[in-house]
């Protein structure tokens, strides 16, 4: 049984049997046509090479798809021979399978082979035109093969020139098409490598605001707890103290969530170095020393520098809360020199003997991280450590523009 593979397609064998009827026909018609010419009689030798020729190509044709050089070279071949064992003037018929292989195989080879075969296709339908002119017509030489080399150009060259052409414009055209799917899927791997950038950026902002806020409420809250039944009036105002804590948290979040939310032509609302004032405000509030130093001088850092500075600030007073409770901190803004700017955040070793329920871990917590990957973003350094005193310093270094104010620095 012979394999699906290897049988011709459908739309092969619809091409080769109207070839072949077709050319077929002609032959059978032809005695009709040319009555008076002797060559064109069914009773002769010439007319049943034809014939079987015509079939014999008409057979090849339905394996075009599945061999495309061999159905061309072998109708080629039929055509010469047409012209050399059987010169009746009918040899333009053995030429039809040749044109319909000519355009199989543009189609499925690939241009490489093309220039040897088509070239070799176009001299055998010459040569068979040539020999079937000069054997059935008083035509000279040249004439027939001027002749022969038009028919040739006619079945080989112009029908292959136009296939290419279309090959042509359809591969341009998948290129395009490819490029522009490409062009897409680039923009979408951009667009959804920004949009893990701001999750993580928000992830990071979220975990800053809470745990400022939270850490704050949870001290507040162990104060308060201890208050209640020595001092209820210091109670009363801690909790005040816890609910003020509280709005300023859902505050801080509906402003993120309003940053999620907001349209293009929006401002934000950035943290600038201004507002660090406000953020020991907050970290006094709940009764904790801070002291806040600052220190002017010629440089200026930028906006989002300025955002880096407030965040590590707020991270740092953060941990101090956790891992440090009571003790006291020193947060100081150093702008003196012209290049980089420093702000320091300094934590005394726990006041309270009471151990925190949070202590320090032996590696690098997701509130450093995301310290030291804020401050790469603007060219800056982190530094976070233990002091000789048994305290903790935190201390970042941002670049900063040296002012354009006569005189130098202040």
């Amino acid at each position: 049984m012979s394999s699906p593979r290897r049988m011709p397609s459908v739309t092969d064998v619809v091409v080769a049997l109207g070839t072949g009827a077709a050319t077929l026909a002609a032959l059978i018609a032809a005695p009709q046509l040319f009555a008076g010419d002797a060559t064109v009689t069914v009773d002769t030798a010439a007319w049943w090479i034809s014939g079987a020729v015509l079939a014999s190509q008409a057979i090849a044709l339905c394996f075009a798809r599945r061999a495309p050089v061999s159905v061309l070279f072998g109708t080629s071949v039929g055509a010469l021979l047409v012209g050399v064992l059987a010169p009746t003037g009918l040899g333009s018929l053995a030429d039809a399978a040749v044109l319909v292989a000519v355009l199989r195989t543009t189609l499925l080879v690939p241009p490489r082979r093309l220039k040897v075969l088509l070239p070799l296709a176009g001299v055998l339908v010459a040569g068979g035109q040539t020999a079937d002119i000069l054997g059935s017509s008083a035509v000279t030489v040249p004439g027939a093969l001027g002749a022969a080399l038009l028919q040739a150009v006619a079945i080989v060259a112009l029908p292959a020139a136009g296939v290419l052409a279309v090959t042509a414009r359809r591969d341009a055209h998948r290129a395009r098409v490819g490029e522009t799917e490409a062009m897409r899927r680039e923009r979408a791997a951009v667009v959804e490598a920004a949009v893990a950038r701001e999750r993580t950026a928000m992830a990071r902002e979220l975990h800053d605001i809470a745990a400022h806020h939270v850490s704050s409420i949870a001290l507040m809250a162990g104060v308060i707890e201890r208050q209640i039944a020595t001092d209820p009036d210091a109670a009363r105002v801690a909790v005040r103290q816890v609910r003020e804590q509280s709005r300023v948290l859902l505050d801080d979040l509906r402003q993120l969530v309003g940053l999620l939310r907001r349209d293009g032509d929006e401002r934000d609302a950035v943290e600038t170095l201004e507002t660090v004032t406000a953020l020991v405000e907050s970290a006094r509030a709940t009764g904790r020393v801070v002291d806040l130093t600052t220190a002017v001088g010629g440089g200026q850092v930028g906006p989002l520098g300025q955002l880096v500075i407030y965040r590590m600030v707020q991270e740092a007073l953060a941990n101090a809360a956790r891992h440090a409770p009571g003790a006291s901190c020193e947060v100081h803004l150093d702008g003196t020199r012209p290049d980089v700017f420093i702000a320091t955040v300094r934590n005394a070793p726990a006041a309270s003997s009471i151990p925190s329920s949070d202590d320090i871990p032996a590696r690098e917590g997701f509130g450093l991280l995301g310290m030291r990957e804020r401050a790469g973003l603007v060219g800056g350094t982190l530094e976070a450590g233990p002091d000789a005193a048994g305290g903790w310093v935190v201390r970042l270094t941002v670049p900063a523009e040296p002012t354009n104010t006569p005189g130098g620095p202040t």
